[in-house]
């Protein structure tokens, strides 16, 4: 709930310094759970509050991720796992982080739960990830045109498009088992 509210400030002050002509810029934020060291560390001299561990690292590549899928907040399949029943998630993808060797579901929160206004969106997303997921890039990149069609600012949409047709013009990679692999951060 917070990143949302951060994202939606984010975006109302984007909004404000725009009008004004003002430089803007966009926040971008990663949410993963798990155990973590937490506090003051450092010397006497150069204390630093922070948190330092695997989750930690997670996270920031998940709000770097963002870049790739022009979204402001993506987060891990273990927190959707435990907020399911709150909030309306859109996998996004399975990837696999630049440095790391393990699959990853991410999803994008789109609100709370009961926010019924992307219902039917969500619904033809799901679709054409299905497509996508099973190899039928043909159906998947119909449906993924459909969708940045409806909504031509969603960059997810955007990115299923590029990888679609560069599948259907030069087939998948070897080996290709649905995962996204970033070789880099």
């Amino acid at each position: 709930r917070a990143a949302l509210q951060a994202a939606a400030a984010s975006n109302r002050l984007r909004e404000k310094w725009a009008a004004r002509g003002r430089p803007t810029f966009r926040t971008r934020i990663g949410v993963h759970t798990g155990w973590a060291v937490v506090g003051n560390v450092g010397a006497r001299e150069r204390i630093n509050y922070t948190l330092v561990g695997p989750v930690a690292n997670q996270a920031s590549r998940l709000e770097g991720l963002n870049k790739v899928y022009g979204t402001e907040i993506l987060v891990s399949g273990e927190v959707v796992q435990s907020t399911a029943d709150r909030f309306l998630w859109r996998h996004i993808d399975r990837i696999v982080a630049a440095g790391t060797t393990e699959a990853h579901e991410i999803y994008e929160p789109l609100g709370e739960i009961d926010d019924g206004r992307q219902s039917e969106f969500l619904a033809r997303w799901r679709v054409s990830h299905a497509a996508y997921d099973a190899g039928r890039f043909d159906e998947a990149l119909a449906g993924f045109r459909a969708l940045a069609a409806l909504r031509p600012d969603d960059g997810p949409s955007r990115v299923f498009v590029a990888r679609c047709a560069a599948f259907l013009r030069d087939g998948t990679p070897p080996g290709w088992d649905g995962a996204w692999h970033f070789d880099r951060k």
